[in-house]
């Protein structure tokens, strides 16, 4: 069953989602509106929204979920601790202008994911990931970065409920967001970082594939899947990706190489760090 915000329930419209409801290990993926420095991280969830730059590699921010805890809105929160990673930035597939309507609530995309994710797996969206959408205000008080516009909580390794919670915005960036964020919080995180941003965007270019190809939420010609972010992370995984798909691989394919283990960049990243 598709897990809507109760935050744009009429009944709750003031009630936060929470992230999660207890101590157990997860990981965290951010998404951007645009390229940021790196080493920005998203602080510990409190009264500062304090952003730290300094170089210009746009990071991923990823987090290790930890047992703190602190009150908002009347409900416990767990606070993380963040790691630099690096972003995903949906306005690099999107063609200029055409990201379509304000998406606002949750069930504004539903029927979109719904059937995306029908086309890609011939079964119903899973009942362990809940999507919200949320506003700016909301939003922030999970990722205070301004340049962050999406992120997922994946808990799968723990049977637990994942997460996805994206900015309201076009209804191009929220999807697509939203297919960067799924392909992370789908299956357990693997242990490399390069290999497991081949995964998301693997899943990505499936996304958006399916999206074309459908032409769901009439975004069929809005998408753009062959431009990937040059930094060093998402152009070595888009570069891994066509390298198999040259091999007479699909995208799909290929995602499923990577998270089974049978593909994977570890070797190859590791060396170059």
């Amino acid at each position: 069953m598709y897990q809507m915000s109760q935050s744009y329930v009429p009944q709750s419209s003031g009630r936060l989602e929470y992230i999660a409801q207890n101590a157990s290990r997860g990981k965290i993926h951010y998404s951007a509106a645009s390229d940021v420095g790196y080493g920005s991280f998203i602080p510990f969830f409190s009264n500062t929204s304090q952003t730290i730059h300094t170089s210009s590699t746009p990071p991923h921010f990823q987090y290790n979920l930890h047992s703190k805890t602190y009150s908002l809105h009347q409900q416990n929160y767990i606070s993380f601790t963040p790691q630099a990673e690096y972003h995903f930035i949906p306005d690099h597939f999107l063609k200029p202008g055409k990201g379509g309507k304000f998406v606002g609530h949750a069930r504004e995309v539903q029927e979109f994911v719904e059937e995306t994710f029908q086309h890609m797996f011939n079964q119903s969206f899973p009942d362990d990931i809940k999507i919200s959408v949320v506003d700016e205000k909301q939003f922030r008080q999970l990722a205070p970065s301004p340049s962050t516009i999406g992120l997922s909580l994946n808990r799968s390794e723990q049977g637990l409920l994942s997460e996805v919670f994206v900015l309201n915005d076009t209804l191009g960036r929220v999807l697509l967001t939203l297919g960067h964020e799924l392909g992370h919080v789908l299956t357990p995180t693997l242990e490399n970082k390069h290999t497991e941003e081949a995964k998301a965007f693997a899943f990505s270019l499936a996304w958006m594939e399916t999206i074309k190809e459908h032409d769901i939420a009439g975004l069929g010609e809005a998408v753009v899947s062959e431009n990937p972010a040059q930094n060093g992370l998402h152009d070595v995984a888009f570069q891994f990706v066509q390298k198999l798909v040259r091999q007479g691989k699909n995208v799909w394919e290929v995602y499923q190489e990577i998270v089974s283990g049978v593909s994977s960049l570890f070797t190859t990243c590791d060396s170059t760090n």
